[in-house]
């Protein structure tokens, strides 16, 4: 997640939302995009949103102090004109933005970044009507931030934590108008207000959401005038909208039709990855899975070329849990590893050739995934495991994790922000893992929490990467976790749209976007 968490099938429909205009709309609103949903966010209020579509309007509704450039990824000014940081990584200065203003008119500064931060910090907060479980998760080094003049703001860490420029990015970062919340209550969800390229007019729940350009914002006024996105939950009325030129932007597709998509001449298709992996983990705490070897052996049974076959050329192979284009450099080469001899070797060393039985769970939905795990189950077989594939509800599926109660699960992750820590410390997080995500810490390893508080008090970059990789490598050869794919971000839309580029954390901002 972003963060968010989400299993990260591409049967999983993406949701892109974006779009086209409404036909009789007035001439001005000529600069119209047009999508379809399969769902509509679940909230607008940048402090409790979790899935991909609400993430998408956070982005293009709110500013966060720093932002990502979407071609480079490399940290920027946004609401901060700039900031420094002490020696000891534990006090951030901001200088922020002057003559931004909210969409209610209202001034942005030192006093709205510290209220946007301490509703979620402060329990005791008026202003806090719910919990703010991503805020929880990354700013838990937060101890403070400190109005130091009008238009400056300190942050107080309890350790050094260098990621935290990066952190910074996220959509519960985001600076939200402290007279709109006090204003609306709980109805600031379904009411935002930022200071971003983009303004809620309208949202008819269950029909559509209609973005409108905000004229007075700081960077420019966006060469879009007006989104709309229209909610429709069956896949197929929405292939059929965009063949009839009703939308300019897919947000959901098969890969059965998109050799379809790719002969017409109009349509354009981006796919490129983007910073995600999905894994198999194994959960150390059960019988036999608390012996090494056989954790290691089902690693050996998984066939990377299998992905071909299930996925096409839409996945990447990968042997690591931290994606390409995470870091700078080369990540090293490592084999696959795919061996159902030495699978055997090791199971029958740690069992004497006795037969295991394991139970895989998964959502009742993933059917590409159901169709990879059965040939994955295949292989187990062949060395001596019976691998039972058990398709649950979301609810029930979370629910048998959170106390786990599994053998061998689905999951993965997408990046929150562009460094390492926003992907190994989830796969090592006792509270995720107690929400229902599946991860590494039913192993209870200290010695890799230890690490990764190492690599987050080193400003050193390269050092920092190097204790990242140590992490990675100790997590799949210990086999805790086996690395499927990274998932790529694909994107069909009409050509009529302009300047479309893939984000690595799969995001897209609208003030990006021109037409044709």
């Amino acid at each position: 997640m972003k963060t968010r968490y989400i299993p990260l099938a591409l049967l999983a429909l993406l949701l892109l939302d974006l779009a086209v205009p409404l036909s009789g709309g007035p001439p001005e609103a000529a600069r119209v995009l047009r999508s379809g949903s399969l769902s509509e966010p679940s909230s607008l209020d940048p402090a409790c949103i979790w899935d991909d579509t609400s993430s998408f309007y956070v982005n293009n509704i709110f500013d966060t102090l720093v932002r990502l450039d979407p071609r480079t990824m490399k940290i920027e000014p946004s609401l901060a004109s700039s900031w420094e940081t002490s020696q000891d990584g534990r006090t951030w200065t901001f200088n922020l933005r002057r003559g931004v203003r909210f969409h209610d008119g209202t001034p942005c500064g030192a006093e709205a970044v510290a209220f946007s931060f301490f509703r979620q910090m402060d329990p005791a907060n008026p202003d806090r009507r719910t919990t703010f479980p991503m805020f929880a998760e990354i700013f838990s080094y937060l101890t403070a931030v400190k109005k130091t003049g009008p238009f400056q703001v300190q942050f107080i860490l309890s350790e050094p934590f260098f990621p935290f420029l990066a952190s910074l990015t996220v959509e519960c970062a985001a600076i939200v108008s402290p007279t709109a919340v006090k204003k609306l209550g709980a109805g600031f969800a379904r009411h935002p207000v930022g200071t971003g390229p983009f303004k809620l007019n309208s949202w008819q729940k269950g029909k559509r959401l209609v973005l409108a350009a905000n004229p007075d914002y700081w960077r420019g006024r966006p060469a879009i005038d007006e989104y709309v996105d229209i909610i429709e939950p069956q896949s197929e009325m929405l292939n059929k909208r965009f063949l009839d030129g009703a939308l300019d932007i897919l947000s959901t597709y098969s890969i059965s039709k998109m050799v379809g998509y790719k002969k017409l001449d109009w349509v354009q298709v981006i796919a490129a990855p983007y910073l995600s992996v999905t894994y198999v983990v194994i959960n150390s705490a059960r019988l036999p899975l608390q012996r090494k070897g056989v954790r290691q052996a089902l690693g050996h049974a998984w066939d990377p070329r299998t992905l071909k076959l299930v996925f096409q050329d839409y996945v990447l192979p990968i042997h690591s849990l931290l994606p390409r284009g995470l870091m700078e450099g080369e990540d090293e080469a490592r084999p696959s590893g795919f061996s159902l001899a030495k699978a055997r070797e090791l199971l029958n060393k740690e069992t004497g050739g006795a037969e295991l039985q394991l139970e895989f769970l998964l959502l009742k939905d993933d059917g590409l995934i159901f169709q990879l795990l059965s040939i994955y189950a295949a292989n187990l077989k062949q060395i001596g495991v019976k691998l039972k594939l058990t398709r649950l509800e979301p609810d029930v599926l979370a629910a048998r994790i959170a106390t786990g109660d599994f053998d061998l699960a689905y999951s993965g992750w997408i990046a929150d922000y562009p460094d390492p820590d926003s992907m190994l410390s989830p796969l090592l997080s006792e509270p995720l893992l107690k929400q229902g995500f599946a991860n590494a810490a039913t192993g209870k390893r200290q010695d890799l929490i230890e690490k990764l508080i190492l690599a987050r008090r080193e400003r050193n970059a390269g050092q920092r990467h190097a204790i990242y990789r140590a992490i990675d490598r100790i997590l799949i050869g210990d086999g805790l976790v086996i690395p499927l794919y990274q998932d790529k971000r694909v994107i069909i839309f009409n050509r009529r749209v302009e300047n479309i580029r893939p984000n690595p954390l799969g995001k897209l901002y609208l003030f990006d976007l021109k037409m044709k």
